[in-house]
């Protein structure tokens, strides 16, 4: 399961710009955290070598917030993780930092106005 997780969160790293940008860092960051059960700001602040002051600050210089970019991170490796039928939709909910499946199908349904479990059907059907 590790292993499928770090391969999920090295394709996710891997399509990041490489700009040198603080939320470009903080979404390769989190994708590392979430492999670690660990995606929360003072996590991410030790990894970036920050005050949590800074990185609020940096985020706020780039218009946006630690909690925008862990909902962007979020709902990207959701995206992924779904299409790996060997992953149930619990699981991923709980790789992505959820305490339960039905906070995750929520947050999914405002991200992609559908739940999970619609999604995977139709990703699974456009690939047969």
């Amino acid at each position: 399961m590790y292993r499928q997780l770090t391969e999920h969160a090295e394709k996710y790293l891997k399509s990041l710009n490489n700009q040198d940008n603080v939320v470009d860092q903080l979404k390769r960051m989190l994708a590392d955290l979430m492999a670690c059960g660990e995606a929360n700001a003072d996590a991410a602040c030790r990894a970036l070598r920050l005050s949590r002051r800074t990185l609020q600050r940096r985020l706020k210089a780039e218009k946006t917030s630690f909690q925008k970019v862990l909902k962007e991170v979020r709902a990207e490796l959701a995206v992924r993780y779904l299409s790996d039928r060997r992953l149930k939709s619990l699981e991923v909910a709980m790789l992505l930092g959820y305490s339960n499946l039905s906070s995750f199908t929520t947050a999914f349904k405002s991200w992609y106005d559908m739940p999970p479990a619609a999604y995977r059907q139709k990703i699974l059907q456009a690939r047969l």
